[in-house]
C-alpha cells in the first residue's frame, strides 16, 4: 500500500524522496511516474507478481489486466484460496470469473 510521506525529515529515506505527497502536485506527479513505470513493463510484455489476494490485491491485479493487456499477470496468496474473508461459494465465484 502506498502512504505519503508527510514528515520533511523522512522524505529523504522513502522511495520517492524527490516528490512531496503532501499537496496535490506532488501525488499526481507520485501517480503518472508509476503510470509510465507500468507502461513501460506493458510495452515489454513483462511479467508482474501480486502478492496478496485479498480485496487490495484482487482488485489490483483486476485493473493491472483490464487497462495492460500485454502483461504477464500472477497473484498468490498465502490462505488456499482468493479473497480469504468472503465465504468459500463467493471466493469460488470470484475466482472462476477471473
Amino acid at each position: 500500500l502506498w502512504f505519503p510521506t508527510i514528515h520533511a525529515a523522512a522524505r529523504p529515506e522513502g522511495s520517492w524522496p524527490h516528490i512531496d505527497e503532501r499537496f496535490l502536485e506532488g501525488r499526481r506527479r507520485h501517480i503518472l511516474e508509476e503510470y509510465k513505470a507500468i507502461q513501460d513493463l506493458n510495452a515489454k510484455n513483462a511479467s508482474v507478481l501480486v502478492v496478496g489476494a485479498g480485496f487490495i490485491g484482487v482488485e489490483w491485479i483486476t485493473e493491472l489486466e483490464h487497462f495492460f493487456k500485454n502483461l504477464k499477470l500472477t497473484i498468490i496468496d498465502a490462505l488456499p484460496q482468493c479473497l480469504g474473508p468472503l465465504p468459500a461459494k463467493a471466493a469460488t465465484y470470484c475466482s472462476k470469473y477471473m
